[in-house]
């Protein structure tokens, strides 16, 4: 029988049993009100309002305030600019002689995209180049994708060697010579530490001082008044601008692999015509205060005079000239020896023959040929200091004019001293049997005879006076020493005075740090831990010699424009006055007439010159190093006045020291000056010579003098 199906409940929800509630049916959504379609519309529009906000900032910030920046960005992508040099400016010596000028010259560079590395090393050999530094440029140039920028191989290369590279552009793709501007300096060594020097920057001196913003192949002043004046000298270069794309090729239609769509062969940018010039502007001329008449005289006069210390088998390693106006402090003339060829620079050093040649000039053989004594060595000064102590005596009332020591050729002593034994040079001098004994000699009389004992006593006069103990050393502070002239010069040395709080500082041990009235001694004749340059010696003198005023030494004379035309004067104001009495000055001139006259230390080396001659001799010893020998001196007769200085490092004692070596040089340098005939610069009889010798010190710095003076025994304790 045919059963139907049972009618099946829909309502029932399925794993549902009887009696179980069914679900909530849900409840149709209301429409949303006016006021909600309000809000939402509000919202969104302060959305879009905010996101418009924003974007019109951006916007005004790319265009206006980085606009600059964005444009310069983008203008480098698409210009290369190659650097016309500009001239340095000339210089001058006061009378219009050309020192250093400036002469075409040839930078020859390669592409690298367009050359092999193996070619740029054979074209750094055919020039003599710096092989390691061009390779070094040439993987440096490949690594960061900059291919198409020259590289530079060899500054100022000959013009042999250009036309030589030039005609075998097979061998040398992408060869590309710059004209450029490189130093001449006609001369040669003539007046080089003057000058100094010019060469290629480093990445040390780029951003620092007078180099501040300048490019990594900028040439500037190594030294000298090159340096000191380089922002005068350098000038500003120009540029030739090309348009390149972003790989620094020329601008082209191009494939998708990058190829000229043309199918022509790259070009190099620089050889076509530039999109835009820029000038150069050329560095201004600066005019010296030198006289190169006057200078070629002190360097022939100098190298005599070393020349004749080492015929007496003395070491002779050098020495230093000075000329100064003593009114106005016009340098006339600074040489030093050992010197150098400042054209040894000029494009670099490179080849053989250059590198040896710079490595000899600093090895130790060669004696620092690039340091200017006049103004950065440092040397005891002997006798020559004497007169400022003669001076401290009389300013303070330790000595007047008429005051005397007498010499009788026993031990002198500090006051209350019972140990050491202070002598002069005469009891030390191999002729002591026919020189004898100092006598009794006031304060001028002990300059002309250059008295160590007087000037012993007048130190210990002073000390036992004061119970300031820096007192001597202030008063020779008043002459400049101790501090840097201010010369416009690079490299200068301030010198140094010890002071109790020095000798404290600077000694190793117990005693050395002790400040006694032995070390006013050493000072009192210019030895001890003294140390002064040439330049700052020739200046104290000077203020004796125009009546108290410390000049500010100078070399730079005029400024000048191309034209010729006068920008600004160079004349510093003086550093001030020392404050002594002009009848002090007066006394010790004529002590300093005494040296050259008749007995004086000095006598043979200007007997039978017609100058009215006026100096001071010295002879120190330089701690382990040889001599040193000082001779300064100018003629009172002239109106054109200058003072002349000569240092011999290295020279010797008694009848080869500072009248055989020094004072003949500063003689003949007086009377060229002056248009006067004189002697030629042989150096003064032996017979006739009444030198001193050292003034020397050996052992501690407290201990007694010994050179100028006998040997000390027991030195005193203070």
């Amino acid at each position: 029988m045919l059963r139907l199906p049972a009618k099946v409940d829909r309502t029932r929800v399925p794993g549902k049993g009887p009696g179980k509630n069914n679900p909530k049916k849900k409840e149709p959504e209301l429409p949303a009100t006016r006021a909600k379609m309000q809000v939402r519309v509000v919202a969104i529009a302060m959305i879009v309002a905010l996101v418009f906000v924003v974007l019109v900032f951006r916007l005004w910030h790319l265009q206006v305030l980085t606009g600059d920046e964005y444009a310069n960005t983008a203008q480098e992508t698409q210009t290369r600019s190659v650097k016309i040099p500009a001239q340095r400016g000339v210089i001058y010596d006061r009378d219009g002689e050309v020192l250093a000028n400036n002469q075409p010259g040839l930078n020859v560079t390669v592409v690298p995209d367009a050359i092999e590395r193996a070619e740029v090393e054979e074209l750094a050999d055919v020039l003599e180049a710096d092989k390691e530094a061009v390779l070094n440029n040439y993987d440096a140039a490949i690594e960061v994708g900059d291919r198409y920028s020259p590289i530079l191989v060899k500054e100022n290369a000959s013009r042999e060697d250009v036309m030589y590279v030039s005609e075998r552009t097979e061998e040398f793709d992408g060869l590309v010579v710059n004209d450029d501007y490189v130093r001449n300096y006609p001369n040669e060594e003539l007046a080089a530490h003057v000058l100094g020097y010019t060469g290629a920057v480093t990445e040390d001196e780029l951003g620092n001082g007078p180099f501040e913003g300048l490019s990594n192949d900028a040439v500037v002043g190594k030294g000298g008044l090159e340096l000191a004046y380089e922002e005068i000298l350098r000038g500003e270069p120009g540029s030739k601008n090309y348009t390149v794309d972003a790989l620094g090729r020329e601008v082209a239609v191009r494939r998708a692999d990058g190829r000229r769509y043309d199918g022509s062969s790259e070009e190099i940018p620089e050889l076509g015509q530039p999109a835009s010039i820029t000038d150069p502007v050329a560095g201004r001329d600066l005019a010296l205060t030198i006289d190169m008449g006057l200078q070629k005289k002190a360097e022939e006069e100098l190298e005599a005079a070393i020349e004749r210390s080492q015929e007496k088998g003395n070491q002779g390693t050098g020495g230093a000239v000075v000329a100064l106006d003593p009114d106005s402090g016009e340098v006339r003339a600074m040489a030093g020896r050992p010197t150098f060829d400042p054209q040894l620079f000029v494009g670099g050093i490179t080849g053989r023959e250059e590198t040896m040649r710079y490595d000899y000039l600093n090895s130790e053989e060669a004696q620092a040929p690039f340091t200017n004594r006049a103004v950065a060595g440092g040397y005891p000064a002997a006798s020559a200091f004497k007169v400022f102590t003669g001076m401290a005596g009389l300013e303070s009332g330790a000595i007047s004019p008429g005051t005397t020591v007498t010499d009788t050729g026993e031990c002198w002593r500090p006051a209350g001293s019972v140990g050491g034994c202070w002598q002069s040079w005469r009891q030390n001098s191999p002729k002591y049997e026919f020189l004898g004994d100092h006598g009794t000699q006031n304060y001028a009389q002990a300059l002309g005879d250059s008295n160590n004992k007087f000037f012993y006593q007048v130190a210990d006069w002073m000390w036992n006076r004061t119970d300031d103990e820096n007192a001597l050393p202030k008063f020779y502070e008043k002459f400049g020493f101790g501090q840097a002239t201010g010369v416009d010069l690079a490299g200068e040395f301030q010198g140094r005075v010890p002071t109790r709080e020095w000798q404290e500082e600077a000694g190793g041990t117990p005693d050395d740090k002790l400040w006694t009235v032995g070390r006013w001694i050493n000072l009192s004749i210019g030895q001890g831990d003294l140390l002064v340059t040439p330049l700052q010696l020739i200046r104290g003198y000077s203020a004796i010699a125009n009546g108290g005023t410390l000049v500010t030494p100078h070399v730079g004379k005029e400024i000048r424009d191309q034209s010729g035309s006068v920008i600004e004067e160079i004349s510093p104001e003086p550093a001030g006055q020392v404050g002594v009495d002009p009848a002090t000055l007066q006394e010790t001139i004529r002590g300093m007439r005494m040296v050259t006259g008749k007995g004086g230390t000095a006598e043979s080396s200007f007997e039978g010159s017609s100058l009215k001659a006026v100096g001071k001799s010295g002879t120190g010893e330089m701690w382990g190093k040889g001599n040193v020998n000082w001779f300064i001196g100018w003629d009172e007769s002239q109106s054109d006045p200058v003072l002349v200085l000569v240092m011999i490092e290295g020279g010797g004692a008694f009848e080869s020291g500072s009248e055989l070596t020094a004072a003949p040089a500063v003689r003949n340098i007086l009377e060229y000056h002056h248009g006067l005939e004189g002697s030629s610069s042989e150096s003064p009889s032996e017979e006739d010579d009444q030198t001193e010798p050292s003034d020397s010190t050996t052992g501690r710095p407290e201990e007694a003098p010994e050179g100028e003076t006998a040997s000390v025994a027991n030195p005193p304790a203070g």
